[in-house]
């Protein structure tokens, strides 16, 4: 009896805290800085603080994937990946279980064409609501546009990188979206003389990872959490901010 009591003791103990399958995490493959693919590996903000939590800290063996979003979200949706990271809505509630700490809280500011005729109009926009009055660029996908700007003229590409060209070319009036993002790619494609951000913050969310309800790592969020704010307190995470600065 006591052999018996002792390999039980053992078996618990040695068996991990979260299952040993590898956490399949998908992404935004056009969404620098806060997450990209390059030479078929992702990059990016997400990605280093994911890493950090979910592989350094807490021990899952994670994998990281790329794809036009509309496509990630599927993937999670119908159980062929376990998460992403991104703001949480409605729709995604219903497929997901979703962590209280975000990842990175995203601020949502308008970018327009510096030639625009317009721009003492667009420097007079408090609200979203204000935007109605105007055309705007997106892309597919976007759970925040599709939230925020339904009752909106809208103008919709597949990737982000298309909205800003298509801003240059005059198609539209106003692109708003995530701060961070937007003015990293316009330094990237070389933008920076073209395209001018009205620093209004009109909205904010936070990015929160958002796990499929049929993952076997569905219980992890309790145990993330703690992580994230570990991260937070002794400076990890403003520190992977930083590098995409």
């Amino acid at each position: 009896m006591k052999k018996l009591l002792f390999f039980l003791i053992t078996i618990f103990i040695s068996t991990p805290a979260f299952p040993q399958s590898t956490l399949k995490l998908v992404y935004f493959e056009n969404y620098s800085p806060f997450s990209w693919k390059e030479n078929n590996q992702m990059y990016g903000i997400l990605i280093d603080v994911l890493n950090e939590a979910l592989q350094t800290r807490m021990g899952i063996p994670v994998k990281h994937e790329g794809y036009p979003w509309q496509r990630a979200q599927i993937m999670v949706k119908r159980n062929i990946a376990d998460a992403f990271a991104t703001v949480p809505t409605p729709e995604r509630k219903e497929y997901t279980v979703i962590s209280n700490e975000p990842v990175v809280l995203a601020t949502f500011t308008m970018f327009i064409n510096k030639q625009s005729s317009k721009i003492e109009q667009f420097k007079k926009i408090k609200t979203i609501d204000d935007l109605k009055h105007f055309e705007l660029g997106q892309y597919i996908g976007s759970g925040w546009a599709k939230k925020k700007l339904s009752n909106m003229k809208v103008m919709w590409t597949t990737k982000l990188d298309s909205v800003l060209k298509m801003l240059l070319h005059h198609r539209f009036d106003i692109f708003i979206d995530t701060s961070q993002v937007i003015r990293y790619n316009i330094k990237k494609m070389g933008y920076q003389n073209q395209i001018i951000e009205i620093p209004t913050i009109l909205d904010s969310a936070p990015f929160s990872l958002c796990i499929g309800k049929k993952s076997p790592y569905v219980n992890i969020l309790l145990k993330f959490d703690k992580t994230i704010k570990e991260m937070r307190e002794d400076g990890k995470l403003q520190a992977i901010y930083n590098k995409y600065e």
